[in-house]
């Protein structure tokens, strides 16, 4: 990446135009879930909570709009990745992303326990009739700050909340920062600024598109 690249444009501030709506990052049995609430452009609240059905009930009492999640919805049926890690590309540049086996293959490996522990999640959101989608928080920044942030990954996913008006002094942590980053998804499926990757079986994951952001400049 060259330094003398000019500024993204979606770099500006926005205009805090936002739903009620929460995100969500999830970790493994011990760490738990991290959970942010955003209303008009605000950070209203933050929870966290090792138990899938203590997170649900947070959430059902602030009756949010939309929930997005930062974890696998879904297990790659023949094979080490999803459709939708494969194909994840936005403006024919291609994002990195988590790989999610078969749920058998990650059954032999501890390291898939956050995913297991996402599953639990999107479980307890089923018996409350909620529908959460699954988002990235790496892909969201990616595309607010058109590809083109400086500094660690987790440098950008300041940089990305602050370009989208988001205050991130009560963000202590990094689960908290991605949980406002997957929130910006879900503000997103208000008004169908969104693109779904992947398919019904393995589950879709969902990102803003450049579309939501412009909006709310």
């Amino acid at each position: 990446m060259h330094t003398s690249k000019p500024s993204p444009r979606l770099l500006r501030p926005f205009k805090p135009i936002m739903a009620n709506v929460v995100g969500i990052d999830v970790g493994g049995f011990r760490k738990g879930y991290h959970a942010v609430h955003l209303s008009s452009g605000n950070l209203e609240a933050t929870f966290q909570h090792t138990n899938p059905t203590t997170i649900c009930t947070w959430v059902q009492t602030l009756n949010p709009v939309a929930v997005a999640i930062d974890a696998p919805c879904g297990w790659s049926q023949d094979g080490g990745s999803r459709e939708a890690e494969r194909i994840l590309e936005y403006q024919q540049t291609r994002i990195p992303c988590f790989c999610t086996p078969t749920r058998d293959r990650a059954k032999q490996s501890s390291f898939y326990d956050w995913v297991f522990n996402g599953e639990k999640l999107y479980n307890a959101f089923r018996e409350t009739e909620m529908e959460p989608i699954e988002t990235y928080p790496h892909g969201i920044a990616q595309i607010i700050l058109d590809f083109n942030g400086e500094g660690s990954k987790q440098e950008q996913r300041l940089h990305a909340l602050k370009a989208a008006g988001i205050p991130t002094h009560t963000l202590p942590s990094p689960d908290l920062i991605d949980a406002a980053l997957c929130a910006l998804t879900a503000d997103a499926t208000r008004t169908y600024s969104t693109i779904s990757f992947g398919n019904p079986t393995e589950g879709h994951l969902v990102l803003p598109t450049e579309k939501y952001f412009s909006q709310r400049r």
